[in-house]
């Protein structure tokens, strides 16, 4: 069976087509393409596959329409939420374009998604839903109008939210008015706790909410202990930026850098087997799947494209 689960253009000719999902091991075997949404009368592109406990159900994260009519499928055409049924090849969709969807998980017994989205300021909020879409709340509202002094920052986004291995919490990356993303753990409404403060640097990334030192994208160990996530070191890199993977423990101790270099690495996943991450080595001309161990040993590469081509948010399979 396969072990892994990604969103690529690799199977098309001409890069810049729209993402579509694969499975593969982690060997580089079984490669398989499981959605096919572009076709001759048809274009999308999907960002992000978050395959359910059940390994049946995948949420996708998809941008179906060129709304801003520039001739190309971006985030900025908006980005919609949908779950798929990979055994019946049906699919049904929880959310249109408008909401901007920006980070998907389920919980570990498939009953809740929770993601990123759009809130009442405009700024990305955490919610939670059924997987029919029902019982939606969203977690991390900022009301308006505030009192004064204010308690919270309606400008503040919560974004990319991972749900930890008992169900109870989950990690997000949150970014303030400065720009600097951080990692927070979500255990309530009431409750969130600070666990990396990013790193040095001011620049912004453009066309991101990032500026440089900003942390993004965590995800738990199986244990449940400790984090991995990606910290921008520069600008630059054709857009992409610079981007270190490090770990920490949940109490914001034992901070490291596990890989590092002047390359583009995109969001992690921590699985038994090790740490997933997407790879773009613009000095070699390619992208890459790698995989690596909790302590940057034991480097993997089960699949190799032309740094044309796009690798994103692997994810190891339940």
């Amino acid at each position: 069976d396969a072990t892994l689960i990604y969103t690529s253009d690799g199977y098309s000719m001409k890069a810049g087509a729209g993402r579509e999902v694969f499975s593969v091991n982690d060997s580089g075997s079984g490669l398989t393409r499981l959605t096919f949404c572009n076709n001759d009368t048809r274009q999308c592109d999907t960002e992000e596959a978050a395959p359910a406990p059940d390994r049946i159900r995948v949420a996708l994260r998809r941008v179906d329409a060129d709304t801003d009519k520039d001739g190309r499928l971006t985030p900025a055409d908006g980005e919609s939420l949908i779950i798929v049924d990979l055994s019946r090849g049906v699919e049904g969709g929880l959310l249109q374009g408008n909401a901007k969807v920006s980070g998907i998980d389920w919980s570990p017994t498939g009953d809740v998604l929770v993601y990123s989205a759009a809130g009442e300021a405009g700024f990305e909020d955490l919610y939670r839903a059924d997987p029919n879409g029902q019982n939606t709340r969203d977690l991390t509202n900022c009301p308006s109008p505030q009192p004064s002094p204010p308690t919270c920052d309606s400008r503040t986004r919560e974004r990319r939210p991972r749900v930890d291995p008992s169900g109870s919490a989950a990690l997000f990356e949150r970014i303030d008015a400065s720009g600097k993303g951080q990692i927070w753990l979500f255990t309530s409404t009431g409750a969130q706790v600070r666990v990396t403060t990013g790193g040095d640097g001011t620049e912004p990334l453009a066309g991101t909410p990032y500026v440089v030192g900003s942390d993004a994208d965590p995800d738990y160990s199986p244990d449940g202990r400790s984090v991995v996530f990606r910290r921008l070191t520069a600008t630059g890199n054709g857009g992409r930026g610079t981007w270190d993977l490090m770990t920490v423990a949940l109490d914001g101790t034992s901070l490291k850098t596990i890989v590092t270099g002047p390359a583009y690495r995109g969001a992690p996943d921590w699985g038994a087997k090790g740490i997933v991450f997407p790879e773009v080595d613009a000095a070699a001309g390619a992208t890459r799947l790698v995989i690596v161990q909790p302590d940057g040993s034991g480097r993997q590469v089960p699949i190799t494209l032309g740094s044309s081509f796009d690798i994103s948010y692997p994810r190891w399979l339940p």
